[in-house]
């Protein structure tokens, strides 16, 4: 026992040697055993020992290497049903194993989400650009056998549902991939709907790779049926996150993952399974990257033919002329001398990731730079002038960052960032999409001649209380979504605004957008706080227009043409509104406002269903060029008195239902009416309509005050029966 927990030691460290005292008093009995499970099952590292205990993972490691004693137990339970009447059981249609490529892309849809790529133009997209699996990238089926299993309902199951994903959630796994290598004996992947940018537990191992743990039975199924020839042992599983096991057995900790490939420390690649170990005089692993010492060459490392992934970072590195290794106990700094130019610098830490990178040559930054980097903190360019797409796109770490001169920055530039606290970038001009997208601490940003921002700007940034962009002219979708801190946004020069512009934030009382000309969807949606706002120039605005701002009591909008559905909606303090050059109104607007008395819609032609729907204070309303009106126009209104619509040809259902005040009303050139017009209106005495041509059931019902109506002759019978019925409910009251 005590020479195998010395070996343990010198391997693995001395915690893990008294944590292996503990657990395996067992197996310590036979000499050589424990250590050999291990040095089968785990590379030697001294960081395992943290990485089990400060996971609970310790009930699932002891039972892992217990059964690495027993050879004796067979996988799998043995069934007479085949794994399609299995999985049709649990839910699932399995398809037919893929034969060619073509049969795997007919499943992307149900993995991607974005602008369509050249490779796939159907379905319902599910994830935004980059979140794709790797298995759709091409030449799987080169290494595996390929089954796909998508549940009955999944047309049901929505991705949005799904705010913080977990592995096995029904999401995740409505859409599964069964992947078994063709290598013998196999090994078996079950990957779901999730990949590597968005879960914290490896997708690739969903139901940890078991297929009993979907429906009993199913992994005897697989293997008798599709003659695949699995290993006899029956292992208990143990995942470990952020650790892979190859093909060898053993279990490698990897810095990150890309089409199948796992980039590991200590100079080790996992690619689909085989171990590459390279040689530490010759070559430095770099993340992704070989640095080729003897050669002088940095190159990325591939094994796909698909270029998705090409970084330019080996580009910002050209033409070495020289070479120096600075190790410390921190990791490792690579000084690189090029043939013109100052000095490079990468440092990496003890994982070998680059952990900082300095760089005064570099003019322009091509696509891709650094893309898969998590851990990068130090960063130096300060000469800089252009950055391409993907810019540290899944760099979470960088916290200071100077690009003095830099003017243009294309999308996904550090995406996934939530470190950052503060930025200036005082010479950036344009600003593609997904600009610091995740990122939830910046407090401080100055961007003073930034003139156009692309969409997704600092959506879901928490943290922001103050922004001023005093030169930028146009403005993408998902301006600062979810920011719920902004009190203070200066943008004297916007002139567009896309969609989802400050959806849901709730702290911004007031805004001036003295330039602004079009407005897209859902403009400050959810914001309770804005309580005077000041458009002069808009023409234009989208649908949900400050919906369920509640505050709102001072609004200016002189130039507005058109408006979309449910402007305002929700809004309970705005009492005057005067949009003069108004045409075209959508539906609900100002739904549930219960202040407003007067409105001025002098050149409105069309107006769409529930307009000012629940509104009981309104006592003045001019409309004199509206041609069509919507569904439930000033449903439960009860103050007006007077309404004068000389134009107007058609009207919706339940006109001015519940309005017990209304006294006078012209409709000279109306031609429809929907039905139940004028509903429980107890105070119109005469009403005419001489041009009508259609009317809807069931108007002027319990109206007991009607004595004068004029009707076209076709609607005689109508007309006395109306009058008749209002005088016999005058006579009985």
């Amino acid at each position: 026992m005590e020479k195998d927990l010395k070996w343990i030691k010198k391997h693995y460290g001395e915690k893990f040697s008294h944590l292996c005292r503990e657990l395996f008093p067992t197996i310590l009995d036979t000499e050589g055993l424990l250590p050999k499970i291990l040095e089968n099952s785990f590379l030697p590292s001294r960081e395992l020992y943290d990485d089990i205990t400060s996971r609970d993972l310790t009930a699932e490691f002891k039972n892992y290497v217990y059964s690495q004693a027993n050879f004796e137990n067979k996988y799998g339970k043995k069934t007479n049903l085949s794994p399609e009447e299995l999985m049709d059981r649990a839910g699932y249609i399995l398809y037919p194993e893929c034969q060619t490529e073509k049969d795997i892309q007919s499943f992307r849809h149900y993995y991607y989400r974005g602008e369509p790529t050249p490779k796939y133009t159907g379905g319902t997209p599910a994830y935004r650009e980059g979140e794709e699996l790797c298995t759709f990238n091409g030449g799987r089926l080169n290494t595996c056998r390929v089954w796909f299993a998508v549940r009955k309902d999944v047309d049901k199951i929505k991705r949005e549902d799904f705010k913080n994903p977990r592995r096995e959630d029904d999401y995740g796994t409505s859409v599964i991939s069964i992947q078994f290598t063709k290598t013998k004996p196999s090994t078996l992947s079950i990957k779901n709907r999730y990949n590597h940018t968005i879960h914290d537990v490896n997708p690739d191992a969903t139901f940890s790779n078991n297929l009993d743990n979907i429906i009993e039975g199913l992994t005897q199924a697989f293997t008798d049926k599709y003659n695949i020839k699995l290993s006899n042992k029956k292992i208990n599983p143990l995942e470990i996150p952020d650790y892979v096991q190859a093909g060898d057995g053993k279990f490698y900790k990897y810095n990150f993952e890309i089409d199948n490939v796992y980039y590991c420390p200590n100079n080790i690649i996992i690619d689909n399974g085989e171990v590459k170990q390279f040689n530490k005089d010759k070559f430095i692993v770099l993340e992704n990257f070989i640095l080729d010492i003897e050669n002088k060459k940095l190159k990325q490392y591939h094994s796909s033919s698909v270029d998705e992934f090409a970084d330019s970072f080996p580009k910002s590195v050209d033409k070495i002329k020289n070479i120096k290794r600075i190790p410390s106990k921190d990791g490792l700094t690579i000084q690189i001398t090029p043939e013109e130019g100052e000095l490079v610098e990468i440092k990496l830490d003890n994982h070998n990731q680059i952990v900082g990178y300095s760089n005064p040559n570099i003019i322009k930054i091509y696509d891709n730079f650094l893309l898969v980097n998590r851990s990068l903190t130090e960063l130096y360019l300060p000469n800089v002038q252009q950055i391409g797409d993907s810019f540290l796109r899944y760099n979470k770490s960088l916290t200071k960052l100077e690009l003095p001169n830099v003017q243009q920055i294309d999308g996904g530039f550090l995406l996934n960032n939530k470190s950052l606290t503060e930025l200036n970038l005082p010479n950036v001009q344009y600003i593609a999409r997904w600009f610091l997208e995740s990122n939830n601490s910046l407090t401080k940003l100055e961007l003073p001649n930034v003139r156009q921002i692309g969409d997704c700007f600092l959506r879901y940034n928490e943290s922001l209380t103050e922004l001023n962009l005093p030169n930028v002219r146009e403005i993408g979708d998902y301006f600062l979504r979810y920011n719920e801190s902004l009190t203070e946004l200066n943008l004297p020069n916007v002139q567009q605004i896309g969609d989802n512009f400050l959806f849901y934030n709730g702290s911004l009382t007031e805004l001036n957008l003295p330039n602004v000309q079009q407005i897209g969807d859902n403009f400050l949606y959810n914001n309770n706080s804005l309580t005077k706002l000041e458009l002069p120039n808009v023409q234009q605005i989208g649908v949900n227009f400050l919906r369920y701002n509640e505050s709102l009591t001072e609004l200016y909008l002189p130039n507005v043409q058109k408006i979309g559905n449910d402007f305002l909606l929700g809004n309970n303090s705005l009492k005057e509104l005067n949009l003069p050059n108004v045409q075209q109104i959508g539906d609900d607007f100002l739904y549930n406002n219960k202040s407003l008395k007067s409105l001025e819609l002098p050149n409105v032609q069309q107006i769409g269903g529930d307009f000012l729907f629940y509104n009981r204070s309104l006592t003045e309303l001019n409309l004199p060029n509206v041609q069509k009106i919507g569904n439930s126009f000033l449903h439960f209104n009860e103050s007006l008195t007077e309404l004068n619509l000389p134009n107007v040809q058609k009207i919706g259902a339940f006109f001015l239902l519940n309005n017990k005040s209304l006294t006078e009303l012209n409709l000279p050139n109306i031609q429809q009416i929907g039905r139940n017009f004028l509903n429980n209106n107890r105070s119109l005495t005469e009403l005419e309509l001489p041009n009508v041509q259609q009317i809807g059931d069931d108007l002027l019902t319990n109206n007991n005050s009607l004595t004068k109506l004029e009707l076209p002759p076709k609607f005689s019978e109508l007309k006395n029966e109306l009058l008749g019925r209002a005088k016999n409910t005058t006579e009985k009251i």
